[in-house]
């Protein structure tokens, strides 16, 4: 045929003729939560419970109430009372957590005083220097 008529050939990438995968997660649309905001599983949790917008809302809510500037009384204490009990959410959630990594510790050093006790003795004797 011509050899030439691969310099001209276009290339042409139609709707759905290449690959078609799509991250569709939360962190796609808003961002992940970046690693030294704190423990990510517990951000991830009291995010889910009530996203930072809504957080951010509550608090200026409460804020405008408060100084007097256009936010009824009534709503500035509903605000405050959604933040009091988000937070109780939030401390339940981290005092899972906490136990939850208690119980992890437990058992590695369980594990660790099975298969070397002498490690066992060394980490210890690092952790209360």
């Amino acid at each position: 045929m011509f050899p030439w008529f691969w310099l001209w050939a276009p290339q042409v990438h139609w709707p759905f003729s290449g690959a078609v995968t799509q991250d569709i997660s939360p962190e796609a649309f808003f961002g992940a939560i970046p690693p030294a905001a704190g423990d990510a599983r517990i951000e991830r949790r009291a995010f889910e419970l009530a996203s930072y917008g809504r957080q951010l809302g509550w608090l200026t809510e409460a804020l405008l109430a408060q100084a007097g500037r256009g936010v009824d009384a009534a709503d500035g204490e509903a605000a405050l009372d959604k933040l009091a009990a988000l937070r109780e959410r939030i401390e339940a959630i981290k005092d899972a957590q906490r136990a939850h990594l208690e119980g992890e510790a437990e058992a590695a050093l369980q594990r660790l005083a099975a298969a070397d006790p002498e490690a066992l003795q060394r980490v210890l004797r690092r952790r209360l220097a």
